[in-house]
């Protein structure tokens, strides 16, 4: 995953979080707000994801021993 699709990940999840806790307030929409959440944090993971699955962009690029 590139660098700008990182950070704009990082930027949807953070703003959808944000407006999710808005709108668990009194009078807002739980609902969506819950929803929101749930995206918010799918987010994350998709990037945490990304990280624990990203190459190394050093070393060899085939197993030692494997001919």
């Amino acid at each position: 995953m590139d660098d700008d699709l990182r950070r704009k990940l990082k930027e949807l999840s953070t703003s959808m979080q944000s407006r999710a806790d808005e709108l668990a307030l009194p009078g807002g929409n739980t609902d969506i707000s819950a929803l929101m959440s749930g995206i918010a944090v799918t987010l994350e993971a998709l990037l945490v994801i990304a990280e624990e699955t990203r190459i190394p962009r050093s070393g060899p690029t085939v197993e030692p021993g494997i001919d």
